[in-house]
């Protein structure tokens, strides 16, 4: 007995462990990918294969769900083990155990379906960015980045001190209370053929099953459990003295860590066979095929900016200040490809991410799309490295980007597009008459990479520049030193400061060219 009861749970809190070092976002991934499929039917626009790729964890995490129910909430979810956690420690700190009324509980237990709701109306529908900050997950998944969680996610943090403190009195106190993602799990879960069978006539008085439930449910009142708010902890077949409580499935009772190590290989098969299925549609095209058919319906959008036909490089701020590159191809005056060059995020979320966001884009030919939850950052990444591209490309002013995470992005975009502009005009001539400007040395400053001050020093003789040299400047240095010589060079050049960027170094190009754009209007 007692060695039966050690080995499933030591099982369970291995595989959570597992999943809670290789899968930590596995939570906010699924629930972002709930929420894309929401949005694909609402707008029409649902096509099986091209959101196939984007919906990985989504397919594999339903399925279980529905054919073996709530496994993934007791076994897999980052989120859960964080709340086991938190209770165990709190137990074994405080030596108390604390229990909330049946009925209370049973209330209560129907707030997560008003938080479903409340999110499903507010940003899902109306598509309102209020509780873009607010997410306890995004805070969770990015513990380690204390000055992004404080400067971005602070009403998140705060949720998550008052989740933890909840956990610490009451077992899986998220799960049981507040989680959307449970309150989709509790009503898909109940057609599943898994059931904790339990006959009241052979129990006793105990109510040992009741007690030590995870979720706080009345075990003693009822034959057998299936779904629901049940997650398969199966603590309930370890403590029951009369071998009362087993698992069952289609009518036959199973060994607790056998039908545990099961339920495992069956998501694990269902992950990778999502997976390779998802790679093969990437890779077989179907999915930029079928978002160029989508971008033909978004004529509204296309009508409001104009792009020049060619590939164009951009980089943006992702995930704790990574840089990520991505290539936009422009045909026809529209947004058809876009790929990754390169990225310094983390692989699987940026993996979730440029799927989604990158398809996001072409279907709506703009950047003003939705980040992935739980990979907001890494969104943000891609959405602000393909504006950067973007930029370059535009042949009227850009109407439709959104506002990034990259100063640089937020201070520069109008003004370079407006030279980018201007020099491919007739009016090109006049912004580069050499008479424009005095002859003196003047100094001025731009914003580069991650908002950084770029400072320099331009000398204007007999009405041209003729010299440029750099003051200081609070850029990456590599990436710095990469664009210096080379924009400098340009701007001499071309007496302009409408002179392309450095690829894999365009914020240090930008803040380069906006000092000297600085400089230049003293000496006008």
């Amino acid at each position: 007995m007692a060695s039966k009861i050690k080995k499933s749970q030591i099982i369970r809190h291995i595989i959570q462990l597992i999943t809670f070092i290789l899968l930590p976002g596995l939570y906010s991934m699924t629930f972002s990918e709930v929420k894309t499929v929401y949005q694909m039917i609402i707008n029409g626009n649902f096509n099986f294969l091209e959101a196939l790729p984007s919906l990985i964890e989504f397919i594999a995490i339903m399925l279980l769900t529905i054919v073996l129910g709530r496994w993934f909430c007791g076994w897999i979810c980052a989120f859960g083990a964080y709340n086991d956690l938190v209770y165990f420690i709190s137990k074994k700190v405080f030596k108390i155990k604390f229990r909330v009324d049946e009925k209370v509980d049973s209330i209560l237990k129907y707030f997560k379906y008003v938080v479903l709701l409340f999110i499903i109306a507010i940003s899902w529908t109306m598509g309102s960015s209020i509780l873009e900050s607010t997410s306890p997950w995004d805070v969770f998944g990015q513990i380690t980045d204390v000055s992004t969680i404080f400067s971005s996610l602070l009403v998140g943090l705060i949720f998550l001190i008052l989740i933890t403190i909840g956990a610490a009195f009451i077992e899986r106190f998220f799960c049981r209370y507040l989680c959307p993602l449970g309150a989709i799990f509790s009503i898909i879960s109940k057609i599943g053929i898994v059931k904790i069978n339990k006959p009241k006539a052979d129990c006793g008085k105990c109510r040992a099953c009741t007690m030590n439930c995870s979720m706080g449910l009345s075990l003693y009142k009822v034959d057998c459990v299936k779904g629901g708010d049940c997650i398969n902890c199966l603590k309930c077949t370890e403590v029951c003295y009369r071998n009362n409580a087993n698992v069952n499935v289609l009518g036959r009772d199973l060994d607790a860590k056998l039908t545990g190590s099961v339920a495992m290989a069956a998501f694990l098969g269902i992950y990778g066979l999502t997976n390779f299925a998802g790679n093969a549609v990437t890779k077989s095209g179907i999915t930029a095929k079928s978002s160029a058919v989508s971008s033909n319906l978004n004529s509204q959008t296309e009508s409001s900016q104009k792009y020049k036909d060619g590939t164009y490089t951009g980089i943006g701020q992702g995930y704790r200040g990574g840089q990520t590159e991505m290539s936009v191809t422009i045909s026809n005056g529209k947004i058809t490809k876009i790929e990754t060059i390169s990225n310094e995020d983390t692989p699987k979320f940026y993996q979730r991410a440029e799927g989604t966001i990158t398809n996001s884009i072409i279907s709506k030919q703009s950047t003003s799309v939705d980040t992935v939850s739980g990979a907001t950052f890494s969104s943000k990444g891609i959405i602000s490295a393909v504006k950067s591209a973007l930029e370059q490309a535009a042949i009227g002013d850009l109407t439709n980007g959104i506002s990034d995470n990259s100063n640089a992005n937020k201070t520069e975009a109008a003004p370079e597009s407006s030279k980018l502009n201007h020099e491919t005009t007739s009016s090109n001539t006049v912004q580069n008459n050499a008479s424009e400007y005095k002859d003196g040395t003047y100094t001025g400053s731009g914003t580069g990479y991650r908002g950084g001050t770029t400072k320099v020093s331009v000398t204007v003789s007999d009405g041209k520049i003729s010299s440029i040299q750099a003051i200081s400047n609070q850029d990456t240095p590599k990436f710095y030193q990469r664009a210096e010589g080379t924009i400098i060079k340009s701007i001499i050049s071309k007496q302009s400061t409408s002179v392309d960027t450095v690829s894999g170094a365009t914020y240090s190009s930008k803040g380069i060219m906006s000092a000297v754009t600085n400089a230049l209007n003293g000496a006008k």
